[in-house]
């Protein structure tokens, strides 16, 4: 029976990396730290060792069975700071605990499986793609001369999926009744890892007349090029909204594709595209700042936010998705503040 584990073998168990592990070692709390058996003499022992019990003892507060908020959000392909609105509405079940030494929102997989019962989940159980059928969203059908694009994926549950195509005369077909009839998928995804950097390009594209419509190629080239996982799609009656993460579209170049870099770069309303000598960047625009406020009005600030379910990064991305009207009011009450704080004399 093993009595004692190195540290690789504790971040195996927790599913964190090392680096983690030392950081347990010297919590604040010493009801949540991990001690190790030979602190003193872990050098000559060739690293830290801990005792199973004392793993096993604190395990729970870093593993847990329910779901996280993002890894529900992960589920339903939808963004963290929706399933904190879900919250917040009360659409859905939760509660509070620790996780990995923070303050964290749980729901239990049942109550997320049931959300489709509630009014209007329907719609917010959209999702980019089905990995059982390899369908995603406005993915290009044919038959013979006929196209059709996949027009929704709804996901009812982790088995329950329903899928629809429509054609070009405004026709729409189940996907199975489609699939049996003889309509075949013009392309397919590869899998693609998600893209650990922040933020998102936007862009806006009107709604297309036609199956054929460069827009829809578009799209298309981002799902196949940054995967369903680096993607998130919100539709109108008027306008597709495309969300994507910092990638670059392999052999999309100005002497090959000038229309479909025209188009993108007309419908683009936030980030940034650079042509390259292999392809197309798609950049987010986004850069970080630093900023040193004092410590109690940093609390202050944490403590708001929390209390209303948003993060300080969720703040930040609101000040992005300000339009030009608002930002430039939100920094005219910025030089209103300026305008009217004392003055700081040099080298006091």
């Amino acid at each position: 029976m093993i009595k004692y584990m190195n540290v690789e073998q504790v971040a195996n168990e927790f599913g964190i990396t090392p680096a983690s592990v030392y950081k347990l070692m010297n919590h604040n709390d010493p009801n949540k730290r991990l001690e190790p058996v030979n602190r003193e003499t872990y050098r000559g022992d060739g690293g830290y060792v801990f005792r199973v019990e004392d793993v096993e003892r604190i395990k729970p507060l870093y593993i847990k069975n329910d779901l996280t908020s993002a890894q529900a959000a992960k589920q339903i392909g939808r963004s963290t700071s929706y399933i904190h609105k879900l919250i917040q509405d009360g659409v859905i079940d939760y509660y509070e605990g620790e996780y990995r030494g923070k303050k964290t929102y749980f729901l239990k997989q049942e109550d997320l499986d049931k959300l489709s019962e509630v009014k209007g989940a329907a719609e917010r159980n959209e999702t980019l793609f089905d990995p059982k059928t390899g369908a995603f969203l406005f993915q290009l059908y044919m038959k013979g001369d006929q196209l059709a694009r996949v027009v929704h994926i709804k996901k009812f549950s982790r088995t329950k999926v329903e899928i629809s195509l429509q054609l070009d005369n405004g026709k729409i077909l189940p996907y199975y009744e489609a699939i049996s009839d003889g309509w075949e998928p013009v392309t397919q995804l590869n899998s693609k890892k998600a893209i650990t950097t922040y933020g998102y390009s936007v862009f806006e594209f009107p709604i297309p007349a036609t199956m054929d419509s460069i827009i829809y190629s578009i799209i298309e080239e981002l799902m196949k090029q940054a995967g369903p996982a680096n993607l998130r799609i919100n539709r109108s009656n008027k306008v597709i909204r495309v969300e994507v993460k910092k990638v670059v579209l392999k052999g999309i170049l100005a002497a090959t594709h000038p229309d479909m870099i025209d188009r993108m770069k007309l419908f683009l309303k936030r980030g940034k595209i650079i042509s390259k000598y292999d392809g197309l960047l798609i950049d987010t625009g986004l850069s970080p700042i630093t900023l040193y406020i004092s410590e109690d009005r940093k609390e202050k600030l944490i403590e708001k936010l929390t209390n209303n379910k948003v993060t300080l990064q969720e703040w930040a991305d609101e000040i992005n998705n300000l339009d030009q009207i608002q930002f430039d009011q939100l920094l005219h009450s910025l030089g209103r503040l300026f305008s009217s704080a004392p003055a700081v004399r040099e080298n006091e």
